[in-house]
C-alpha cells in the first residue's frame, strides 16, 4: 500500500514539471489600442497572438504558457497576475516578419 501511495505521488510530481517544461515565458513588444493581435518576444523568435478573452495584455507584460505551437491556448499574465485566452496565429518567426504578419491584421 506505501509503495503505490509513493509511486502515484512520484507520477504526479513527475507529469507537473513535466508540463512546466513545455511553458514558454516572453514578453509583450507590440500591441496596439484597438487591435486584438499583440506580439511577444520569446527566447526562440517572436509570436503572434490574437486576444480572445480574460487579462487583455499589455506591452511590457511578461507571459508563460505554450505560445510555440498554433491553436487556443490559456496563458498566464505574470506582471496582472491573472489568466488570459489567446489564439497563436504564428510563432518562431523572426523581428521583421512579426512585425510584417503583425501590421497585416492591425492596419
Amino acid at each position: 500500500m506505501r509503495k503505490t501511495i509513493v509511486a502515484t505521488l512520484l507520477m504526479i510530481t513527475f507529469l507537473s514539471l513535466s508540463s512546466s517544461a513545455y511553458a514558454a515565458r516572453g514578453e509583450v513588444v507590440l500591441k496596439k489600442s484597438g487591435c486584438d493581435y499583440y506580439l511577444v518576444l520569446t527566447s526562440k523568435g517572436y509570436a503572434l497572438l490574437e486576444w480572445y478573452g480574460g487579462n487583455d495584455p499589455n506591452r511590457g507584460d511578461i507571459l508563460v504558457g505554450d505560445y510555440e505551437s498554433y491553436g487556443m491556448k490559456d496563458i498566464y499574465n505574470l506582471t496582472s497576475d491573472q489568466e488570459t485566452r489567446a489564439w497563436v496565429e504564428d510563432y518562431f518567426l523572426s523581428k521583421s516578419s512579426a512585425i510584417e504578419k503583425y501590421y497585416d491584421k492591425c492596419d
